[in-house]
């Protein structure tokens, strides 16, 4: 229990010294994207209240799912990462149960650095849980199927005609 404790204290400080918006100069992008960052000390302060209010238990319950659909760069899911890690469990179980989606590549990569916290044996499993999609189509099943549904029907029904005109 000791080396989990002493463990998942390393994985704490890699999360909170990871650095806000690491790498990516975003101010050529920020008007067309309309990327918005928090910093993690926030997004610590905003879980520490859901706990506080008993709003989620998700923090305390390795199996509740938690989603965040603008994940940037990670911080909000780093975040609730530090708190799962605090309440004893293992990075690769709390990693199981983290979602997350972003438009722009560099920050789903940027999110699963993070996230990974040096862990390169579990990148599998944030390759099929932090994905590059927009998230108003995105299906949210974090399968490994391709993102958007309305994407594979109309790409069936293409199939379908050509095969009549073979």
């Amino acid at each position: 229990m000791k080396n989990n404790q002493d463990q998942n204290k390393q994985y704490i400080d890699y999360l909170r010294n990871f650095g806000y918006m690491q790498g990516v100069d975003r101010s050529k992008r920020v008007k067309s994207t309309q990327e918005i960052f928090t910093p993690i000390a926030a997004c610590e302060y905003y879980c520490k209240m859901l706990t506080e209010y008993e709003y989620s238990n998700a923090f305390a319950d390795v199996t509740e799912k938690i989603v965040d659909n603008c994940s940037g760069d990670g911080e909000w899911l780093g975040s609730c990462l530090i708190k799962r890690l605090e309440n004893g469990f293992s990075l690769e179980e709390s990693l199981l149960t983290l979602f997350g989606s972003d438009l722009q590549e560099d920050n789903i990569n940027l999110c699963r650095r993070r996230l990974l916290c040096g862990r390169e044996d579990l990148r599998h499993i944030v390759e099929q849980t932090i994905v590059c999609a927009d998230a108003l189509r995105y299906h949210y099943r974090f399968d490994g199927s391709h993102s958007y549904d309305d994407e594979v029907k109309a790409k069936q029904k293409e199939d379908l005609l050509n095969s009549l005109f073979e």
